[in-house]
């Protein structure tokens, strides 16, 4: 059982379908037309059971289907293969989830963590992602040329992910990184 709202209700962290898939809107982008041009919201999001990200465009007056979604905290107990188990505390009950709909974000979660679970009529599809992450620099080289504020080098961090940081940044350091986009934010 599902409701609609106009896609001038949705918001970043909705839960909606868009053609036929349950997808988590990421971004909302209302413009308005002036003469000719008719306004439009433009909305960015990730299919769950896949992980991937869209975008589509779609006519202020138009609708979309809220699924009814529950979000379950559970515990990450193991990886086998390509899957990932979750279990509620409470009722014991275990979840599994596709390593495919946690994309790069499956590298990160580690045995207990404190996850929620994304459960579409008895089926795990996802989990919560937070927006930012602490992750150690596992290495990192130094500075070839040009002065540590204004270049960036990569670095490799936990997870097995090289991404860009600035060129303070030393093996070792914490650093926050945006789950999205995987790309330095700050400094711990």
């Amino acid at each position: 059982m599902s409701d609609t709202k106009n896609v001038m209700d949705v918001h970043k962290g909705d839960f909606v379908k868009i053609d036929g898939e349950i997808c988590r809107v990421i971004e909302v982008d209302k413009k308005s037309g002036g003469g000719q041009f008719g306004s439009i919201v433009h909305i960015k999001y990730e299919v769950l059971s896949t992980g991937a990200h869209h975008d589509k465009r779609f006519n202020p007056a138009d609708k979309v289907e809220v699924p009814e979604v529950q979000v379950v905290k559970c515990v990450f107990s193991y990886k086998d293969q390509d899957t990932f188990y979750f279990m509620d505390e409470n009722t014991y009950e275990q979840y599994e989830i596709n390593a495919r709909a946690l994309g790069k974000f499956g590298n990160f979660i580690k045995e207990n963590d404190e996850v929620e679970v994304i459960v579409y009529e008895g089926n795990a599809l996802s989990i919560v992602k937070p927006d930012k992450i602490k992750v150690k620099v596992e290495q990192t080289g130094d500075v070839s040329s040009g002065t540590d504020k204004s270049v960036w080098k990569p670095a490799l961090i936990e997870g097995g992910i090289e991404i860009m940081v600035p060129g303070f940044i030393k093996t070792g350091d914490t650093i926050i990184i945006d789950t999205e986009k995987f790309e330095y934010i700050g400094r711990e």
